[in-house]
């Protein structure tokens, strides 16, 4: 069913957003008069205020002028919407999608989430404003963990955040045309259907002896376009550890489907959430199968992915919810752009890369607007030899990761291969088929 646009509540989104702009613009105006007028002087108080400069230059040339472009272009779709409201008839616009009420719910929520940081989270930044210190050196720490404490978005998540937005609305103004439902970027939330027992022989999963043989149980879960699943390995009875892997993009296209693991999916990974209906159905797979059989939560949880299931892997990892039910002690990514998550630092995080894979490298390094940049620092990233010196595909290739990991390992040597003797990895590995038990679980999405 067709509705009309709500043109207040699209006007209070707008005039929010505006909002958010002057206090942002407010808030660094204080800092940069506080900075200044204590009275500290030598090479750290020059380097100090030459990072802050910098910090607000950042934020008034790109963050700011993001919220008022953003803000004017909703002011945009209620002009438009009141001008088709004012011809006699029935015009196209009348049989618009509700946005606030149907898909338009996620524009807003996205909205919302890319300037959070603008607002109860900068008040952290104004606290140190109220209550000053006598001494000046006491002031400027306080300022510093101030501004250490704003969550700038990294230039990726806006990148993608702004493309995402603007593939929705594209979605919605086609979607009116031709009265289909497009669902062009617009993700919903995921879920699983209950985890079910498979054997070797039918699933074609191993027992996974090493990386290479955990990565390979990835590769073999990728499905078809139009399905999605996850696999997952209990080592030991009792268990000693559970393995999740997560495969990447199966679908390419700008439809939002079932399947979860899609361009869709990757875009809100990569957006200002960092989260997607493929990390909620994931958590779901995961959450049933540990209560399905009784696996205590302390229990080591290995979360593994090829580029998007990376992505997933990592931000199940950073999310402090999913965190806070599951001992989460190891993460395996491979060909994914996983630095705009902040892992924890008591996660071994390992991240693969082929020296030639330009997947990985997509997030920027992490490269955030304010000082630090993305999390991540404490992961290791090991980087291989490109199987191809022309050929994108083949260096993204899954398949030829498995190949390259595995032929390090033969290494004693190398890298990777004395990484791999972290005790954090000793609750994984299990070479004998006869003390491990292999489980698909399907992953949808419901927009």
């Amino acid at each position: 069913m067709f509705h009309g646009m709500d043109t207040a509540q699209v006007l209070d989104e707008s005039e929010a957003l505006e909002r958010a702009a002057r206090r942002l613009e407010g808030v660094m105006d204080g800092l940069h008069t506080s900075v200044h007028a204590v009275e500290w002087v030598g090479p750290d108080a020059d380097a100090f205020r030459e990072q802050w400069g910098a910090v607000r230059r950042q934020g008034e040339g790109i963050v700011v002028p993001e919220l008022g472009d953003r803000s004017r272009e909703l002011q945009h779709h209620v002009e438009e919407q009141e001008q088709a409201s004012s011809v006699e008839g029935e015009g196209w616009f009348d049989q618009a999608l509700d946005w606030l009420r149907d898909a338009g719910g996620d524009l807003v929520d996205g909205i919302r989430d890319g300037i959070g940081w603008a607002g109860d989270r900068l008040s952290n930044g104004m606290e140190w404003l109220g209550d000053r210190f006598q001494d000046g050196r006491d002031a400027i720490g306080t300022a510093i963990a101030a501004i250490r404490d704003v969550e700038w978005p990294s230039l990726s998540e806006m990148l993608v955040g702004d493309l995402t937005l603007k593939a929705f609305l594209l979605g919605e103004g086609l979607g009116a045309l031709t009265g289909q439902d497009l669902k062009w970027a617009v993700d919903g939330t995921g879920y699983a259907d209950a985890p079910v027992p498979v054997t070797p022989g039918e699933s074609g999963l191993v027992p996974p002896g090493d990386l290479s043989q955990i990565i390979a149980n990835t590769n073999q879960t990728y499905g078809d376009k139009e399905t999605g699943e996850v696999s997952m390995t209990v080592v030991g009875n009792p268990p000693t550890g559970v393995i999740v892997n997560i495969p990447g993009t199966e679908k390419w296209g700008p439809g939002a489907g079932d399947n979860p693991m899609d361009l869709t999916g990757n875009a809100w990974q990569a957006g200002p959430n960092g989260w997607s209906a493929g990390s909620e159905a994931t958590a779901d797979a995961i959450s049933q199968l540990y209560e399905q059989h009784g696996i205590p939560p302390g229990t080591p949880l290995m979360l593994n992915g090829h580029s998007q299931g990376g992505m997933i892997a990592s931000s199940l990892a950073a999310n402090e919810d999913f965190a806070s039910q599951f001992n989460v002690t190891n993460v395996m990514t491979y060909g994914a752009p996983v630095d705009n998550y902040d892992v924890p630092a008591d996660v071994n995080q390992l991240n693969i890369q082929h020296r030639l894979d330009v997947v990985p490298r997509i997030d920027l390094g992490g490269h955030g607007l304010g000082p630090g940049g993305g999390g991540g620092d404490h992961a290791t990233t090991i980087t291989l030899q490109s199987p191809s010196l022309l050929n994108p595909v083949t260096n993204h290739s899954s398949a030829e990761y498995q190949e390259s990991v595995q032929t390090q390992l033969q290494d004693p040597g190398s890298a990777l291969s004395q990484h791999s003797q972290d005790l954090s990895f000793a609750p994984f590995f299990e070479g004998d088929a006869g003390s491990v038990q292999h489980y698909v679980s399907g992953v949808h999405r419901d927009n």
